[in-house]
């Protein structure tokens, strides 16, 4: 039986739904298609943090440096990059509506210092919106790795299979399928509501 419901949070719940600001950077910088979001999220600075090792400034001063960017054209091409970020309501209202009949939490590769920004800017708050918050900068490791999996049932108090998983990247869902946890695949377009009480009716039968 299904006892838990866990969402990824950037990608899933936060998406970046207007790209226009990260195609103006990557027009202004002479980046390639997709090179705002190479420059920043696969520098080694944003894997460090990921994992608690590099405070998340540091993913910024790469940028810069890469870019020769002043301190003030630093700050505007973070807001830049962040611009076209949505919160997806009717997946959020429908996480507080699980709860208190599945324990509910949120698993996400985040870096250093999320947590607060999750907090104040989404109202992703521990034992409020959800029973659980689960940062890959404060747990050292982050998907797809086995051991935050792990760490996530054991901070449950379920089993893999009592867990329902919805994460954005496929090597994630793979991971996850792997050890036994429902996992389902968000793609754009598809509709996981549906998915996740298709399996909750499946779990009661």
């Amino acid at each position: 039986m299904i006892k838990a419901i866990v969402f990824d949070i950037g990608g899933v719940l936060l998406r970046t739904e207007d790209q226009s600001g990260r195609q103006m950077l990557e027009e202004k910088y002479h980046l390639p298609a997709g090179g705002a979001n190479a420059l920043v999220f696969d520098s080694e600075p944003s894997r460090l943090s990921s994992i608690g090792k590099a405070p998340q400034t540091a993913i910024w001063q790469n940028v810069a440096q890469q870019l020769d960017l002043t301190p003030e054209e630093q700050e505007s091409f973070r807001k830049a990059f962040w611009s076209g970020d949505l919160l997806d309501q009717e997946l959020v209202t429908f996480l507080k509506s699980c709860r208190p009949t599945y324990k509910t939490a949120l698993l996400s590769n985040a870096w250093e210092g999320s947590r607060e920004h999750f907090a104040h800017n989404y109202g992703f708050v521990e034992g409020e919106m959800v029973d659980h918050v689960l940062i890959s900068a404060e747990l050292g490791v982050a998907k797809p790795n086995y051991r935050i999996y792990d760490i996530l049932r054991s901070t449950l108090g379920f089993e893999y299979a009592e867990i329902i998983f919805v994460d954005d990247f496929l090597q994630n869902i793979e991971a996850a399928k792997q050890l036994g946890i429902n996992a389902i695949h968000f793609q754009t377009g598809t509709n996981v509501i549906n998915q996740i009480k298709s399996i909750l009716v499946s779990n009661t039968r």
